[in-house]
């Protein structure tokens, strides 16, 4: 792209993507002082990131009788130990309290006939969240002295002496180029899927588990700076309903289907309960001849049809238009599940930035939030929210 003008830009905090950790670490910011702040978004902030399409479940979340504690035992079994204990109980520690204030943002978290959230599972509680974005962005949007720059693309960050001292970008849509210096720098864009081939072929290629545009680039700028990461090898497979690619959590913890192959076996104690587990126990399946493989959801409730059929149109409603186009509901025909391509995401894997328990890396006043910083998988949404709450207040009290 040709460069037609240059803009240079001051601030106290610069934060590098406006998705979940970014939107929360502005308003945590602009909470505890009078920082200036500038999101640079290279998309537009109130539809960027995992979130974009919305999801129906908060899937870190400390139900009652359980403590911060057992989800970092979770998480550190889930991931076979591959895992930093103090990054993942800091982490743990703020998932309710984020929680209630995307609540008092406008959130619609499901509620029983007590008042109490409605759980799926022992970590997980429903909400309505396809505009979960949109509520973030317009809090952010309220705040007084932070700019949201949408279609900034940053490329490369400033660094002296093993210090941060900005970001270079240039806008997409105008080839403005930016330089904008700040004190303190949070990274907070994606993680990288593109890396291998996916599932889908042709023109359905964009039909993958994680957003298409996350391509890495923050990892990218770290590794280019120096910056220490960490556990890449540690890839994301997911485990999703065939063509349209949406979550099973939904299907496998909200009505309790099994995992079947094609002979009616319930196959996923064979092989353990892990995610990695479930994943393999699907392929090994298929490879010894028993496949397709399915969740196994005929003769669940016509209540439960019902709870299905919404609970996609919140996050993945290709799903929903699936089962309408069929003409049989979830209880008329089990749901057909595969493998994705792997992924590279601190969000649901370790991978990413080496950062401190206050989420600043190895470079001086860089900090990392969300799917960027690795050590603390199976983060979530919540998570992402907390890591980006935990890097604002340790820039405040620098």
């Amino acid at each position: 792209m040709q460069i037609t003008s240059e803009k240079l830009i001051h601030t106290d905090v610069l934060i590098i993507g406006g998705g979940t950790a970014g939107c929360y670490a502005a308003l945590t910011l602009r909470s505890l002082s009078d920082a200036s702040v500038v999101i640079a978004e290279k998309a537009d902030i109130r539809r960027s990131g995992c979130l974009a399409a919305g999801v129906n479940a908060l899937n870190a979340y400390i139900i009652k009788g359980h403590t911060p504690q057992f989800y970092v035992d979770y998480a550190k079994k889930d991931a076979a130990g591959i895992v930093r204990e103090d990054l993942l109980l800091t982490m743990s520690e703020g998932l309710n309290k984020v929680t209630k204030k995307l609540e008092d943002l406008g959130l619609v978290i499901l509620k029983d006939e007590q008042g109490e959230y409605v759980a799926r599972g022992t970590r997980n509680i429903k909400i309505n969240g396809e505009n979960i974005k949109t509520i973030l962005a317009d809090a952010v949007k309220k705040l007084d002295d932070v700019q949201v720059i949408n279609h900034l693309n940053i490329t490369d960050y400033i660094v002296r002496d093993n210090t941060i001292a900005g970001a270079l970008g240039f806008d997409i849509r105008t080839g403005t180029a930016y330089e904008i210096r700040a004190k303190a720098v949070l990274c907070a864009t994606g993680g990288a899927s593109g890396l291998y081939r996916p599932n889908n072929p042709g023109f359905s290629r964009h039909k993958m588990w994680y957003c298409p545009f996350n391509t890495g680039a923050g990892y990218a700028m770290g590794i280019r700076a120096g910056a220490e990461m960490t556990t890449f090898e540690m890839r994301f497979i997911a485990l999703r309903c065939k063509d349209t690619i949406a979550p099973i959590g939904t299907i496998a913890q909200g009505v309790g289907a099994k995992q079947i192959n094609a002979r009616g076996e319930v196959y996923e104690q064979k092989y353990g309960l892990t995610t990695s587990q479930r994943l393999y126990g699907t392929v090994r399946e298929t490879l010894d001849g028993n496949g397709p493989c399915y969740l196994r959801t005929e003769g669940i409730t016509p209540a439960q049809d019902e709870s299905l059929l919404k609970a996609y149109l919140n996050m993945a409603p290709s799903q929903t238009l699936k089962w309408i186009e069929s003409g049989k509901l979830p209880s008329q025909q089990n749901v057909e599940i595969e493998g994705t391509e792997p992924y590279v995401v601190g969000g649901h894997t370790a991978s990413g930035y080496w950062v401190d328990t206050n989420r600043q890396t190895t470079i001086r006043h860089l900090y990392a939030a969300g799917d960027v910083a690795g050590g603390c998988p199976q983060k979530y949404v919540t998570g992402a929210l907390v890591e980006g709450e935990i890097a604002a207040k340790d820039m405040v009290r620098q």
